[in-house]
């Protein structure tokens, strides 16, 4: 009899010696004891996932409480994808976060924890956090590194005849729709000096650029802005901005412009963010020489419906005016989309968009308006635990096609690009 009772013994003794630790860490988290936490914490193996969520979390608020947020932030990541929907997890990572000067990070996993039903305390604290990271910031920038195969990068027509005046012409294949793998570069960079209180000025510069190795227009663009921006309670901002820009196709100037921009942005209740912006912009044209006098409207609301989804819609419109008849004309738009974040770590987002486009002058050679419609679905994928230097990998996929009462102006393109970003 003794030898069976010490033959269980030695089977079940490493379950209740590692289940004993894991509570021998609660406990000595729950007084205090930091240092005994964590001993404990670092020695039980879990044997299943609940004891995994909960040794994870000892170790992340044990190196909270020891003021050691570098340390805390990877069990706490792992935590928040295991476990995505509870906000405690998510708060505590942003804890970590914020004191080891990841802001960015940080605000992200705020705004999705005011999805959840949150004390008022507690919800008013984590607004409280987001308007001290928006007003503290003196730097904002990114990088950012795809590769991107299309079906079309060009946006050419697919129709190899045309009409016109009752004679069929063949189009040459390189006016045509044709794949291509492009290289897309980008990095931005904001200064933010402080002006009281409330005040900031933003100097900004940005260059974004699309090379295809002559199967397409290499695309490049550089812009440059000069802002203030003030800051309110419970999330509003308002921006004002004066930028100017310049675009390059193949190597060739392209166009220049020179606008304003006015932005609101404010919280609706305590899950959604609401933005109104105006622009005014006047754009000069190169190649042929002709100018636009552009303004345009937008409407986008952002709505942290659970700690793991978020939705967002948005409206456009825009009026053009300009001597070029081929130019002038309207435009409106809507997009609809949101995020979720799964068990695991996976994020996926999802965005539809529609876009009416017309122009008033009759086409020299067609001798119709031209009036487009425009359709496009993009799928993003990416995974918080992915990450190498703080850069993070992005697998987008996105189609879209165009509807055009002139048929050259008709297109389709499928991509799927693979991008490494890095914001800071």
């Amino acid at each position: 009899m003794k030898r069976l009772l010490l033959a269980l013994l030695c089977v079940f003794w490493p379950i209740f010696a590692s289940a004993s630790s894991l509570e021998e860490a609660e406990a000595a988290l729950r007084r205090g004891q930091t240092d005994a936490a964590l001993s404990f914490a670092q020695s039980h193996r879990p044997t299943d996932g609940a004891e995994t969520i909960r040794r994870l979390w000892v170790l992340g608020v044990a190196y909270n409480r020891q003021n050691r947020p570098r340390a805390a932030i990877d069990p706490l990541n792992r935590l928040v994808a295991l476990a995505p929907a509870q906000s405690e997890f998510r708060l505590e990572l942003a804890l970590s976060l914020i004191r080891a000067g990841q802001s960015e990070r940080a605000r992200y996993h705020l705004g999705l924890a005011q999805g959840a039903d949150l004390a008022p305390a507690v919800r008013a604290r984590v607004e409280s956090e987001i308007d001290t990271i928006d007003k503290s910031r003196n730097w904002q920038g990114y990088i950012r590194f795809a590769i991107a195969p299309e079906s079309n990068a060009a946006r050419r027509t697919a129709a190899e005849i045309i009409s016109l005046g009752g004679f069929t012409f063949r189009l040459v294949p390189g006016a045509r729709a044709q794949p291509a793998t492009g290289v897309e570069l980008g990095f931005g960079l904001a200064a933010m000096p402080r002006l009281s209180d409330d005040l900031r000025a933003r100097l900004s510069v940005d260059a974004s650029t699309r090379l295809f190795r002559g199967r397409a227009p290499d695309d490049l663009t550089l812009r440059a802005g000069a802002a203030l921006l003030h800051f309110g309670d419970r999330g509003r901002q308002l921006s004002a901005e004066v930028f100017t820009s310049r675009r390059w196709l193949d190597n060739q100037h392209y166009s220049q412009s020179l606008g304003v921009e006015f932005r609101h942005s404010r919280l609706i209740g305590n899950r959604a963010n609401l933005t109104v912006s105006a622009q005014r912009e006047r754009l000069h044209y190169r190649q042929p020489a002709y100018i636009v006098d552009r303004t345009a409207v937008g409407l986008q609301f952002v709505h942290a419906t659970t700690a793991q989804l978020q939705l967002h819609a948005s409206a456009r419109a825009e009026v053009r005016h300009s001597q070029n008849q081929l130019a002038a004309g309207h435009a409106i738009g809507v997009t609809i989309g949101g995020q979720y974040s799964f068990t695991g770590g996976l994020r996926a987002g999802l965005t539809l968009s529609q876009d009416y486009n017309t122009f008033p002058g009759l086409h020299p050679l067609f001798g119709v308006r031209r009036t487009d419609r425009k359709s496009a679905a993009t799928l993003q994928i990416n995974n918080q635990n992915w990450s190498r230097f703080g850069f993070s990998p992005v697998l987008k996929i996105a189609y879209e096609r165009q509807h055009s009462s002139i048929v050259v102006n008709s297109y389709s393109n499928l991509s799927a690009s693979v991008s490494l970003t890095r914001a800071f």
